[in-house]
């Protein structure tokens, strides 16, 4: 279990939502009497079931936290090869100078776009024609 300070950071951040959603659960809960149907008579029935749903969905992103925090699948898988000095198994033997070359090579032999001059002459359109969509059909 590796916990770093960021992380230990985010779960205390984590945990100040929770707590003041927790104590205000309480004191309403305190304020009907302490049992549901005693805070539910008073009108305090959606407060309460209002706050303990904000109060569950505070807690699920510390919940992943505390997962990642605990099993270490925060780390991208690899990541500790590469950090070692070893190359990883799925770039191994990949030489990015020789992609740059053969990319462009490839986009020297391809030939130029049309321009305007090279059309018809009084032929003005365009060279391809317009994909239909959204809108008014021109004629």
């Amino acid at each position: 279990m590796r916990l770093s300070i960021g992380s230990v950071f985010g779960i205390i951040g984590g945990l100040i939502p929770l707590v003041y959603i927790g104590w205000m659960l309480r004191h309403f809960i305190g304020v009907g009497g302490g049992s549901a149907e005693d805070f539910a008579m008073i009108g305090l029935g959606p407060t309460v079931i209002g706050l303990s749903i904000v109060g569950l969905l505070f807690a699920l992103p510390l919940i992943i936290k505390l997962l990642r925090a605990v099993s270490g699948t925060s780390r991208v898988p690899g990541t500790r090869a590469a950090s070692d000095g070893e190359p990883d198994a799925a770039t191994q033997g990949f030489d990015a100078d020789a992609a740059f070359a053969n990319y462009m090579r490839n986009r020297e032999a391809a030939p130029p776009p049309p321009i305007a001059s090279d059309a018809v002459e009084g032929d003005l359109r365009p060279f391809t024609p317009r994909p239909g969509g959204f809108g008014r059909k021109t004629v």
